[in-house]
């Protein structure tokens, strides 16, 4: 049991830390440490994005209890190609996710205003 456990610390820590695992290079119009202004289409993907990405997390944590160790790490990086996924399909790549990601914890407001697009969004389904 504490090996199924361990397999489903790194999809955790993706709860609890939104951005995706990348190499940590950061291109393009939004990058670390400038100070970003983002659009509300960029904001309203990157909700969209998260809250698929969040569903889709739920459902495997459930899947992933009940396998062994080697068939978690397979789902495990089968998830992780389906985030990818997720995060172009709304338009956004890996370094600009996770440079959103990074301004959502940096900013309250702008953590709240994910929140609430993300809550109407599922409001709406």
């Amino acid at each position: 049991m504490p090996r199924i456990f361990y397999a489903a610390v790194p999809l955790l820590l993706l709860t609890a830390f939104p951005a995706l695992a990348s190499d940590g290079a950061q291109t393009g119009p939004i990058a670390k440490g400038q100070p970003t202004k983002l659009t509300p289409r960029q904001i309203h993907a990157y909700a969209s994005a998260l809250l698929e990405i969040q569903t889709l997390k739920q459902k495997l944590s459930s899947q992933l209890a009940k396998l062994e160790p080697q068939q978690a790490d397979l789902l495990q990086s089968r998830a992780q190609a389906e985030m990818v996924r997720v995060v172009e399909k709304h338009g956004l790549d890996l370094s600009a996710f996770n440079a959103i990601s990074a301004e959502v914890e940096r900013q309250g407001r702008l953590r709240d205003q994910v929140k609430q697009l993300m809550m109407e969004e599922l409001l709406s389904t």
